[in-house]
């Protein structure tokens, strides 16, 4: 139980910047065991952002609390899934070449024209999800987009491989486990189930597990493998496309 526990913070501590002032073991099998803490993670945004729609859209106008919504997960994640699909955007799309040069380019801390397009639509994407949502009433579909995106870190990270010898993204590329994927799916299932219903589930989670495999196999084309900036990229790719699956369904 206090594994259990201290694998909880650790990722909250690292994922989020909720304050954890708390000395927590970490080591890389705390990671990977923590990783059905994923969508959970993704849990705790989502009401976040949940609250903050319900709330202030009975006072101020929906665009602009769509607006706070969007904001409120780039302040509590730090913009760190945001910064992957930057990376993403400039390595893949700003630069012909080989793999190491792609490697090379998204491990550079500036930002390029493609990374800065990338942010922008992505946060105007997020936004008219949101507004959509929002002028629906659905405000318990915004709770669910971050679980689902979430679980699909950690089928990525099952499925795929490392395209380098180091990086963050190893601990967890690669090196998932068959039990780990089924809890974070179990996990996932139920709390879609209690938020969005049980067809909407079916749909929107076996279409984001067939989009992220198709991502892995654009990754492998483009650099035979995953980084930790992919496994983000992929994060916000799929957040985007479940908002867009929600709001259609609806």
């Amino acid at each position: 139980m206090k594994r259990f526990l201290n694998n909880f913070l650790l990722f909250i501590q690292f994922f989020t910047r909720i304050p954890i002032n708390k000395n927590l073991q970490c080591e890389n099998k705390n990671f990977r065991e923590g990783a059905i803490f994923f969508p959970v993670i993704g849990l705790i945004i989502g009401i976040i952002q949940f609250c903050i729609a319900s709330i202030f859209s009975k006072w101020i106008p929906i665009n602009i609390t769509a607006v706070l919504v969007v904001l409120s997960s780039v302040i509590i994640t730090g913009a760190l899934h945001l910064d992957g699909l930057g990376d993403l955007c400039d390595g893949f799309y700003a630069f012909k070449g080989g793999k190491d040069k792609i490697i090379e380019i998204m491990k550079d801390s500036t930002i390029g024209t493609f990374a800065g397009a990338a942010i922008v639509f992505d946060i105007l994407l997020k936004y008219t999800i949101i507004e959509n949502l929002i002028s629906y009433r659905t405000f318990n579909f915004i709770i669910i987009i971050p679980v689902i995106s979430r679980f699909t870190i950690v089928l990525l990270a099952y499925i795929g491989k490392n395209a380098k010898e180091t990086g963050t993204g190893n601990i967890f590329i690669g090196n998932i486990d068959g039990k780990t994927l089924i809890k974070t799916l179990a996990i996932t299932v139920i709390l879609s189930f209690a938020f969005i219903g049980l067809i909407r589930t079916f749909i929107v989670i076996i279409l984001s597990a067939f989009l992220t495999i198709l991502f892995n196999k654009y990754c492998e084309f483009k650099i035979q493998g995953l980084t930790g900036d992919l496994l983000g990229a992929n994060n916000e790719i799929i957040e985007i496309f479940v908002g867009i699956m929600l709001v259609v369904l609806l």
